[in-house]
């Protein structure tokens, strides 16, 4: 039992708090004015399934409103009225996935308010235990037939069915007239996780390098790359020089294309020089030929007694072509490495065609929990990759 700012209630398990939590602090708040209805038939009167019509009416929430945040009192757990968010054109998490379900009711579309632990690290709410201080956060579940959708109804800016690393796999509470039902999001799996890379560069003989970068980013490193889109062209730089760590590196050109899709892409494509990258001693030329990808090391411990736990998976792909100039003497000592555990898989391959030094890298890190004595093998793992990564070529030069 417990009393809160004069709402009064009890559970004992999860369908009756979400019970209880959508006859006390949900029900009556979706109406909406009737101009507001007739404006949301309307909108979707072309569309022809119900995912089609939900989209319109996303991108019809992501134009109209923007996010506050509300935490005091009972509205630390009430949604403000659907017809609030309607006049104002703002919420927070509550209201605007409150206000979302409003709009999808007009069209007569089913839709789940769901209570979520959020954040990057995956915390779900507990099956065993019900609690009303599990949760931090809402979001929205359309079960379409054969087609469950999630929204995240905070951003104007994120894709339509995609909710990203911050509410991603971990279990939720969704409140429905029928009580609580503890279902699952979907999770961003290691093979979509992706970044993939190709570059193709000049080295002049004086050890500078120009050329053309595109990286698309998918899944969880779509998630890592967002914030770049919009940004005015001295923050991406800014925030460039931080991802590209390299010693003078400059982004001549910068050009984002975004594919707001469920499962979304960004395009980073990127004009570049780097002064001074390879080092010229007499006769010899030093270079780092895998330039934007390197692995940092972790450290060795001893007598770990907790499991290593990999939050999330992704995977890595580099393809680094440079023009070498022509007092380069095409000949080198090829740079080949390959690893592959239950923690993931590596491999990295530096060799010439012609007058072109070609690195291709692939890095596949695994997602799951492993025990404790696990973690030698696994520091050893990183550790060899940070080390092949850092492998530095040597050219000679004509003289």
């Amino acid at each position: 039992q417990f009393s809160y700012f004069n709402y009064k209630g009890s559970y004992t398990n999860w369908q009756e708090l979400g019970r209880w939590s959508y006859d006390n602090l949900l029900k009556g708040r979706d109406k909406l004015p009737e101009a507001t209805i007739q404006m949301v038939k309307e909108l979707v009167k072309n569309e022809k399934t119900d995912k089609g019509k939900a989209k319109k009416i996303y991108q019809y929430l992501q134009e109209k409103t923007r996010y506050i945040s509300v935490q005091i009192g009972i509205g630390g757990f009430q949604p403000v009225s659907a017809t609030e968010v309607d006049r104002l054109g703002y919420g927070d998490c509550k209201g605007l996935v409150n206000y979302m379900h409003s709009l999808l009711k007009a069209a007569d579309i089913e839709s789940y308010y769901c209570v979520v632990e959020a954040g990057s690290e995956k915390i779900s709410l507990d099956p065993t235990y019900a609690s009303m201080n599990q949760g931090n956060h809402i979001i929205l579940c359309l079960p379409l037939k054969g087609d469950t959708t999630w929204l995240e109804c905070t951003s104007q800016k994120i894709p339509f069915g995609f909710l990203g690393d911050f509410t991603d796999d971990r279990n939720v509470l969704a409140c429905t007239v029928e009580g609580g039902k503890l279902l699952r999001t979907p999770k961003l799996v290691t093979q979509t996780n992706l970044q993939v890379r190709y570059a193709e560069l000049t080295l002049d003989k004086d050890g500078n390098v120009s050329g053309t970068v595109k990286t698309t980013f998918s899944g969880a490193q779509y998630d890592n790359h967002e914030e770049f889109i919009g940004k005015p062209l001295s923050e991406q730089q800014k925030l460039l020089k931080e991802v590209y760590d390299i010693d003078n590196i400059n982004f001549e050109q910068i050009k984002y294309a975004q594919k707001k899709e469920i499962e979304p892409v960004i395009t980073e494509n990127l004009n570049i020089n780097i002064r001074n990258y390879a080092t010229i001693n007499n006769i010899r030329l030093f270079m780092l030929p895998n330039a934007f990808n390197v692995k940092s090391s972790v450290p060795e411990l001893k007598g770990r007694t907790l499991p290593v736990y990999i939050n999330r998976g992704y995977s890595d792909e580099d393809t680094i072509t440079y023009s070498l100039p022509d007092n380069v003497i095409p000949v080198i000592i090829p740079i080949e490495k390959s690893l592959k555990n239950d923690f993931g898989s590596y491999t990295i391959k530096t060799f010439l065609e012609g007058k072109k030094l070609i690195c291709v890298r692939k890095f596949t890190l695994n997602d799951g929990t492993f025990p404790a004595e696990s973690y030698t093998a696994f520091t050893q793992f990183i550790n060899e990759v940070s080390s092949s990564d850092r492998l530095k070529l040597v050219l000679n030069l004509k003289k």
